[in-house]
């Protein structure tokens, strides 16, 4: 039986690990500026964008997600946690200033947290806690293999 639970307990971790980085979701695409500018969002850039923007942060972008700083002068101004470009690879990044120009935007994705995704992470991060206490704790009154005291007999 300890046999069978080891690894289902792996699994759920490895499960909730891989739930942990989808608790949040982009809506989709909103052609007016989200009200609470330090929010974190996705900007999706037009054909004229990835022009206007090559040089910066790549010559096939076509989505810049971070938190909007300010919006001024037909600037919008963000700080940069990733860029995504339109073959859907990603690139990770730290915050860097980036001055997008608003004739290069298609239109704002906020991003808003996933209630459904949220709930499946934490009933697995619950069921593993358990178990995993569970098994090394012996809870579940698993048998031990053989008999107890199983030394030499003695005469």
């Amino acid at each position: 039986m300890r046999r069978l639970i080891r690894p289902v307990v792996g699994a759920l971790w490895a499960g909730a690990l891989a739930l942990q980085m989808g608790c949040y979701a982009f809506l989709p695409v909103q052609s007016a500026p989200p009200a609470q500018p330090q929010r974190e969002i996705g900007i999706v850039i037009n054909d004229r964008g990835r022009t206007l923007l090559s040089e910066r942060v790549g010559p096939l972008v076509e989505r810049i997600d971070g938190r909007i700083d300010k919006r001024e002068n037909g600037v919008v101004t963000m700080a940069v946690f990733r860029v995504t470009d339109v073959r859907g690879e990603s690139s990770t990044w730290t915050g860097e200033q980036v001055a997008i120009p608003e004739e290069a935007i298609l239109g704002y994705r906020p991003k808003k947290i996933s209630k459904f995704k949220t709930a499946l992470l934490v009933g697995a991060l619950a069921l593993a806690v358990v178990l995993t206490l569970g098994t090394s704790l012996d809870l579940f009154g698993v048998p031990t293999e053989g008999p107890p005291g199983g030394g030499p007999s003695q005469s």
